[in-house]
């Protein structure tokens, strides 16, 4: 799997305009699609920006606004919001590499672990989590 860094601009905002649009049916919100635009296109670039998400695949991204609606976390569709389950997810994966890199657990004891060479190549060892 490629990471979210890697993809053309305009197809990670498309995922991630659908993927609001999901989260927002989801939610029962009732947003127009003006705002939907807005967020997505704001989300997409800090996505594609921000440092501390290299390693994180669109399949990531995905899990962390499925758990996210799901919790109680969930009160505005904001950037906030979405940033914030996007750390919890990360921090599921990066607990996932400790374990496996740190205390030499078995690649199958960590099912979010990956492989990532120089932040560019991104090889998802075990992925149970297969949302389309």
């Amino acid at each position: 799997m490629i990471s979210i860094q890697q993809l053309d601009s305009d197809e990670l905002t498309n995922k991630v305009y659908d993927l609001v649009a999901k989260t927002t049916i989801e939610l029962g919100h009732r947003t127009d699609a003006k705002t939907m635009v807005t967020l997505a296109n704001a989300f997409s670039f800090d996505l594609k920006n921000e440092n501390r998400f290299k390693i994180l695949t669109f399949p990531d991204i995905q899990m962390a606004f499925h758990n996210g609606v799901r919790s109680e976390d969930q009160d505005f569709m904001s950037i906030p919001t979405f940033f914030k389950w996007v750390r919890k997810q990360k921090d599921l994966i990066d607990a996932d590499i400790y374990k496996v890199r740190t205390l030499k657990e078995p690649i199958e004891a960590a099912p979010l672990f990956r492989n990532y060479d120089n932040s560019k190549t991104v090889r998802s060892l075990t992925n149970k989590f297969k949302i389309k």
